[in-house]
């Protein structure tokens, strides 16, 4: 199972959705980053695909959308 970050009334920064992603929030930082530089793309906190996907950071190259990040924490079972 996992967790989104799904409440649309609160915009998150791109460092809480990093940290939001816990163990996998240098994952999250790199991939962004590869993006931004491989592709030189405009980061952007977006909230793409309605409440089943929640919060994301859209990647975008002269207004053309090259992919969105939707950063999850993953809930491991007990």
């Amino acid at each position: 199972m996992y967790e989104r970050m799904l409440n649309k009334q609160e915009v998150p920064t791109i460092e809480e959705m990093t940290k939001f992603c816990g163990e996998n929030s240098e994952r999250f930082t790199l991939l962004n980053e590869w993006l931004s530089s491989s592709f030189n793309t405009e980061q952007k906190v977006v909230f793409p695909y309605g409440n089943n996907y929640g919060w994301g950071v859209a990647h975008k190259k002269k207004n053309k959308l090259m992919c969105n990040v939707l950063p999850k924490t993953i809930l491991l079972p007990l």
